[in-house]
């Protein structure tokens, strides 16, 4: 009889600590500072809150983002005897030259020095994926749809990435892109 006592005090404590958590205006068990002496989730609680929630989809596009990278590289250079860039379609090597040349005029930015691959955004990823479906990807993918769900849900990405917190149906929809991705390559 203790022990069914003990788990209904458990889930109860559990239950009022969710709803505690929930209540607006209340200081986030996680900091966010900005020095030693100041703490975002003290001044702005309702901000940070909303950044907690949206750090695991950002950490999700991350992820993802960066192994499109490392795919398309390795596979275009046929993990590293041949030259990718060339195989690029104009348009991204010309868009990804602008990006590189900004990059190169905020040198005093402490980024270091990134090479090409990492300045190819999502969509130029997922349009050199396509463009050289047929030579290159169609073998390691098989389904060319991968490419069109990882296409939806770059508007969930931009979302996220300007800011706005999404649902939790659409941070599923997010994990289900990326489980269907890395079912067919895993990481």
């Amino acid at each position: 009889m203790k022990d069914e006592k003990l788990a209904l005090f458990l889930m109860l404590g559990q239950t009022a600590s969710r709803s505690v958590r929930s209540l607006p205006g209340l200081v986030p068990q996680e900091a966010l500072r900005l020095s030693d002496s100041i703490d975002l989730a003290e001044t702005t609680p309702e901000e940070v809150h909303l950044a907690i929630a949206t750090s695991e989809p950002y950490r999700l596009f991350f992820v993802f983002e960066r192994y499109l990278q490392r795919f398309v590289v390795a596979t275009l250079s046929n993990d590293g005897k041949e030259d990718w860039w060339s195989k690029l379609p104009p348009d991204v090597q010309q868009e990804v030259e602008k990006l590189a040349d900004t990059e190169e005029s905020k040198s005093w930015m402490s980024l270091g020095s990134r090479d090409k691959s990492a300045l190819m955004t999502y969509p130029q990823l997922l349009k050199v994926i396509e463009h050289r479906w047929k030579d290159s990807f169609e073998d390691l993918l098989r389904d060319r749809s991968l490419i069109h769900e990882a296409r939806w849900i770059g508007h969930l990405r931009n979302a996220v990435c300007h800011m706005s917190p999404i649902p939790e149906e659409e941070l599923e929809r997010i994990r289900q892109v990326l489980r269907d991705w890395f079912r067919v390559l895993p990481p």
